[in-house]
């Protein structure tokens, strides 16, 4: 089997479970749709295949998201700044006017590298701890308000 093939095999498995259901963590889904509602753009940045990207998105019962950039489409993923990057020239800002939400290290580094408003909210791993660093337990509760209140 040829590395191509394992690829595809692991992503369809993925996609049939994703098909399901989208594994909200606590909050990310009520302070996305306050964002949609009150008109902020969003972009998705995952290092997922584009095809796994758009199934999720595409589960989602609401217009999540602007943008998706996955990991097909950059050159650099994670923890290059490049994803978040080409995720703010999409939505036609600048990655410094941008909140990012990472769950792993490696995505808050892409994201910090970027200039981002970067939060690290630590799911299955630890995220140090680092001067500078925003680190939050959980989304729930978080408005847009609060949000505004990082700049």
């Amino acid at each position: 089997m040829h590395q191509e093939e394992i690829i595809d095999r692991l992503t369809d498995g993925v996609n049939r479970q994703l098909a399901r259901s989208v594994p909200w963590r606590p909050g990310a889904e009520a302070l996305l749709k306050e964002l949609r509602r009150k008109k902020v753009k969003t972009a998705l940045v995952t290092m997922s295949m584009r095809r796994t990207a758009l199934q999720v998105v595409e589960t989602i019962p609401f217009d999540a998201f602007d943008v998706v950039v996955a990991g097909d489409d950059v050159v650099h993923g994670k923890p290059h700044a490049e994803p978040y990057v080409k995720a703010a020239t999409l939505l036609g800002v600048k990655p410094e006017d941008c909140v990012a939400f990472e769950d792993s290290i490696t995505g808050l580094l892409s994201a910090e590298a970027a200039k981002t408003k970067a939060i690290g909210i630590p799911n299955m791993m630890i995220i140090p701890e680092h001067e500078g660093r925003i680190l939050w337990t959980t989304l729930e509760g978080v408005t847009l308000k609060q949000l505004r209140k990082l700049f």
